[in-house]
Parts: structure tokens; sequence; C-alpha cells
């Protein structure tokens, strides 16, 4: 669908002057933008841990507590480099911490207040982010902002972190696109080797029983092999360690393998740093799984180690729902966006032209260009399945009748029973649908908020589409 605006866009530019080509230009330039995606959840969720894998580098703060006190944006670059914008928008650079970390105190480095810095920058070289922006955001319940999530609220999406125990009341902090309902946010169960023996399958499904419509499917993750899997922060003396663990005392090793604690203190032929070590990188979930490999194949190495992890893990199946439903809505957001930037352009060239008695009629092809694009059926059905979506998790606040006609025009059904009327003919049919056209038209028009304006532009174009198949003679 951007892509679609972009041609537009290219077609109109020899076609209008060079002034009003600047302007269309910049609309197709919006629709090349990379999407974002804000990772938000409560805190030690786990979600700064899952933020590294996705970013494919240990950079952002992880540990037991709160870690992230700051909004952080992490970007495409040349060159690995941070950068702490405040709020009066001025960016002040800072040496990312040993081991390429954002660094803890940005602040008091920069010599100012918490409260004066907005959000940091994080470029990385890695190609990861080549089509994506991150950003991981202080939890929710977080002492660093205590009145819920700062930063990612123009997002194009949210993945959100849960632990097992969310309820429906937990998403009401969350920010703007995880409002939007299922086709603004990926739910992901964090820790999930930590809620039950099948990696937090079971649990997942429950959870997202209990969340209902406000999320949709949960995806289990465990984020900590995720990180270790795709960082590289797995070494070939940590698999060495492994190894001689394998070779352990089978009784002693299946107690200490009961509890963390009982790991890193038990009678086990491993230094106690190398054993924290692995706990790090690995937890018991992920020890488990290094010493059956090695049982199974002792020439196994890093790599072989590092496939485990990662199939255990579940971020296949969550980078596969990214690139999906984050694309799609994107997608969707983007075009939306670019067909209003140019129908709002097509009206002030059709003023100015008024105004200044030109008659060069840049507005009206403009206005002709944009009016065939929204008429695309594909873009029409995308935008009616997102707004169905929203509906759903009711983040639109319509009457009941409403939403059961725009549930119903959004299904795949034949016309009749779209337009609610089952057995009319098609003249009754084609009547019915430009009444309602007409009607949302209306609706939407007079002082309707954006939401609501938006959701009935959608509706009316749905119901002059099927005006045409009607009138056509396509349908029955």
């Amino acid at each position: 669908m951007r892509s679609a605006v972009v041609a537009t866009c290219r077609a109109l530019g020899p076609r209008v002057s060079l002034p009003t080509a600047d302007a269309v230009d910049a609309v197709a330039a919006r629709m090349l933008a990379s999407p974002s995606l804000v990772v938000a959840g409560p805190v030690s969720s786990g979600k700064s841990t899952l933020v590294n894998a996705l970013v494919g580098r240990r950079v952002a703060p992880t540990g037991a507590g709160e870690c992230t006190g700051l909004t952080a944006h992490y970007v495409r670059g040349p060159a690995d480099r941070l950068d702490v914008v405040l709020v009066d928008g001025s960016r002040r650079p800072l040496p990312l911490a040993a081991g390429g970390r954002v660094p803890a105190a940005v602040g008091d480095r920069l010599g100012v207040r918490s409260d004066d810095v907005d959000h940091l920058v994080v470029t990385l070289t890695s190609a990861a982010l080549d089509a994506l922006t991150v950003i991981d955001t202080p939890g929710t319940g977080s002492a660093h902002r205590p009145d819920g999530v700062a930063g990612g609220a123009h997002a194009d999406a949210a993945l959100v972190v849960l632990p097992a125990t969310a309820h429906p009341g937990d998403l009401d902090v969350l920010p703007g696109p995880a409002a939007h309902g299922p086709a603004g946010v990926i739910a992901v169960l964090g820790r999930a080797d930590t809620v039950g023996p099948d990696d937090g399958r079971e649990q997942a499904v429950e959870l997202g029983r209990r969340l209902g419509d406000r999320v949709g499917p949960v995806t289990p993750v465990i984020g900590l092999l995720a990180e270790t899997a795709v960082t590289g922060a797995l070494r070939t003396e940590d698999v060495g360690a492994l190894r001689v663990l394998a070779g352990a005392d089978p009784a002693v090793l299946e107690v200490a393998m009961l509890d963390a604690e009982l790991f890193a203190t038990a009678d086990l032929p491993v230094p106690v740093d190398t054993r924290r070590r692995l706990l790090d990188l690995l937890d018991l979930r992920g020890l488990a799984l290094g010493l059956a490999l090695l049982r199974a194949d002792a020439a196994a190495g890093v790599g072989e180690l590092c496939d485990a992890l990662l199939a255990a893990s579940g971020l296949a199946t969550l980078v596969s729902r990214l690139q999906d439903e984050v694309r799609a809505r994107t997608d969707l957001l983007a075009a939306t966006a670019g067909v209003r930037d140019l129908a709002a352009l097509a009206d002030d060239r059709t003023r100015a032209e008024a105004r200044d008695g030109t008659g060069s009629g840049e507005g009206t092809r403009i206005a002709d260009a944009t009016a065939a694009l929204a008429r695309r059926e594909a873009f029409t059905e995308r935008s009616l399945l997102a707004a169905r979506a929203r509906l759903w998790a009711g983040a639109l606040g319509l009457p009941v009748e409403l939403l059961e006609e725009v549930d119903r025009l959004a299904t795949a059904a034949p016309p009749d029973v779209r337009l609610g009327r089952p057995g009319a003919g098609s003249v009754e049919l084609a009547g019915h649908a430009a009444r309602r056209a007409a009607w949302w038209r209306a609706y939407g028009a007079w002082g309707s908020p954006r939401r609501i304006a938006d959701l009935a532009h959608v509706v009316h174009r749905t119901y002059l589409g099927l005006w045409r198949e009607l009138t056509s003679g396509r349908a029955a």
C-alpha cells in the first residue's frame, strides 16, 4: 500500500509545479521511513533482555530489579554511538559503557538532572535494525516514570512483555499503539521458562484467554536464551565448561540443577565464577539444554548450542509475527496518512488557485489521483479489517448498532449479507449501500474525533465500493 502511494506521488511530480512537486515528494519520503516498535511491560518482566535479542546486541541494561530508567531508541547507523536527547531538543553525545552497554546514571555523567533527559538514541551497526526502530521504555510501575510509560506513544506498533499473572487492567497504562487492540500490539509471555514445564506454552494460551481481544494470541519467549543465542555472548570456553559439567557426578549435578544458588555452590568440577557466568548466560533452562546437547554430541560447539538455544527461545516465532503483523500495520498506517496528506494538499492547492485565479488545475489533478488511490480494493479492505480489530478491542467507543454494522461489513460474505439484507436484489442492495455511504460520510464530517472520522471514511469507501460492484452487474 505504501508503494502504491509512492507510485502515485512519482506520477504526479512531473504534472505539477516545482513547489507542489516538493510537497508531493515529501509525502513519498514519509512512506519509506522505517517502522517503529515500542517495547513495554511491567518492571522486571524481561523486557530489556528481549530488546537485546531483537537488536542483536547486549546493549540495553539488564539484571535483577529495574534497569531501564529512560526511553531508548535503537536505530541502524554506520557506527555504534549514544546520543542523549534533552527535553529542549538538543543532543549530547555520551560514550557507551564497557561491553557496549548503555551506561547507568546518564544525567549524572552529563551533569544534568534526569528530568532534563527526554530519551536516548542508540545507533548500532546491527543488521537486525535494518528495517525497524526498537524503542525500549521504563517498565510500567517504574520508579523513574511513576505516571506510566514515557515515549513510544507515536510508534507504529507495540510489543508488550507480560508476566503470567497479568490481567486486563495492566494494559490500561501501555503506550499508544497498544491501545489500538490486536491490530496494534503483539503480546509476549516473558521469562516463559519460569512458569511451567512446557516453556510457558500452556500459560501463554491461558494468558491470552484471560486478556481476551485486547492483545490477541500471546507468544511465549525465553528472552535470556534468545539474547545469548543471537548476540555472540557465548564463548568457546563456556561450551568447554559445560562439557566438563556434562561429565560430572550425575547425582550431584541433578541436585545442583534444582536451583540456581545450589548450582553456584555445589561441589562441581568447574569454578564458581564460571558457573555464575553460565547462569547469567543460560539460567537453569539453558544449562539443561546445553548439557543434554553435549551428552548427545560431545563434539558440539558454540554454533550448535546457539542453534538449540534459539530454537527453544521462541524468538523465531516472535520475529515472524513482527515481520507479518508490524509490516502490515505500518503499511496501512503510513498509506492512510499518505492519502490524507495528498487530499489535504489537493484542497490547499484548489483554494490557492481559486484565490489567485491561476486555474492551473493542480488541485484537481492531485485530488483525482488521490481518489483513485483510495478506491483501490486492497486499500479499503485492509483499512476496514484494521478498524474492525480496533472495534473488537473497544478502542473506538461506537454505539452497539454501529459496531455490529462495521463487523458485518468487514466479513468475507456475499454483498447481501454484508449489507444486512439477506436475499435482497441488486437494485435494493445498491440503494441501501448508497444511503449508508452518505450517512457514514456525514457521521465522520461534523466535529467527530479523528479516530471516528478515520473509521467513517473507511466505511464510506467500503459502501461506495459495494455500490459500484452492485451497479456494474458483477454481483448477484
